[in-house]
């Protein structure tokens, strides 16, 4: 049945209920902060929580279409067992929802005021350019910490489209503290994009597209922990600017510690399992962040 390609496709290139607990707290956060940045006399609604994550939630969807067309020759030589390149989903499928999706952004975005197509076309435009490598995709690929800093960029724009569902429905000028927020969100990224491409050697292939083979192991986690700590102080930061700077220094702190000795664990004993516990840490610091930076201390803030 055709249903059920296109759930074993998410099952394993785009994972439904990660992305949707992630972007719920990425959008819960942005929208948080802008509401406790700007007094309360500029109510949050559920609209706005609606539009930020639908749109925000489809833009990541977007952007695996993009590297899925992007990538397509180099996964074809180097990772034939992938959905596309299997022939399970095709590309002209997966751009038919990439356009749906865009549909649906776009409807969104006039359902709770017009304003919002700036943003969101800054969004688009940004995606195009990552589409097309910035029309310089050798030379990226050849400089991968550069060609990482230029895609996790994306995350100024989904940042500036979740705050703008607040501060812009109700006209007011965007919080400068909310570019700590930026902060945040471009270093969390890094730390989910290292943190899922560090792999034991029993994992590697001859693709060479891990950070832990281009690196090297040690340098790879080195750079991973260093992004978490990057991560943390600009959340704290953050924190400071709504009063929560305490809770965030003291929870951030004992995760941190976690991470830098699951790091070292991996690096004593490299193997799928430990590699993996990289990846799922990613994805709870993520959360956890985003977390004490928004959603905790709203609710606190309402008591």
């Amino acid at each position: 049945m055709a249903i059920t390609k296109w759930i074993t496709y998410q099952k394993e290139r785009f994972p439904v209920i990660k992305y949707a607990i992630l972007v719920s707290a990425f959008t819960v956060s942005g929208l948080a902060l802008s509401y406790l940045l700007t007094g309360s006399n500029f109510a949050l609604r559920p609209q706005m929580f609606v539009v930020a994550f639908t749109v925000t939630f489809l833009t990541f969807f977007q952007l695996r279409v993009a590297d899925e067309h992007k990538d397509f020759d180099f996964d074809a030589k180097h990772h034939p067992e992938r959905p596309v390149q299997r022939g399970l989903v095709t590309l002209k499928g997966l751009r038919r929802l990439a356009i749906a999706a865009g549909f649906i952004q776009f409807f969104a975005v006039m359902s709770l005021r017009v304003s919002l197509l700036v943003p969101l076309g800054l969004a688009w435009f940004y995606m195009w350019l990552m589409t097309n490598e910035f029309f310089a995709g050798d030379w990226l690929r050849k400089r991968p910490i550069l060609y990482m800093i230029t895609h996790m960029s994306i995350l100024f724009f989904t940042d500036l489209f979740i705050t703008s569902c607040h501060f812009m429905v109700w006209g007011l000028k965007p919080p400068m503290a909310l570019v700590f927020f930026l902060g945040t969100s471009f270093f969390l990224g890094t730390v989910i994009e290292v943190g899922r491409k560090i792999r034991s050697p029993q994992e590697e292939t001859t693709a060479r597209d891990t950070y832990s083979m281009l690196w090297g192991r040690e340098t790879a986690v080195k750079v991973w922990i260093s992004a978490i700590g990057m991560s943390a102080i600009f959340a704290i930061i953050t924190a400071s600017q709504i009063h929560f700077e305490a809770v965030a220094l003291t929870v951030l702190s004992l995760m941190l510690a976690l991470c830098a000795f699951c790091g070292k664990k991996f690096l004593l004993k490299s193997t799928p399992s430990t590699s993996k516990s990289l990846d799922t840490l990613s994805g709870i610091w993520t959360l956890t962040t985003y977390l004490i930076i928004g959603l905790v201390p709203l609710l606190i803030s309402t008591i």
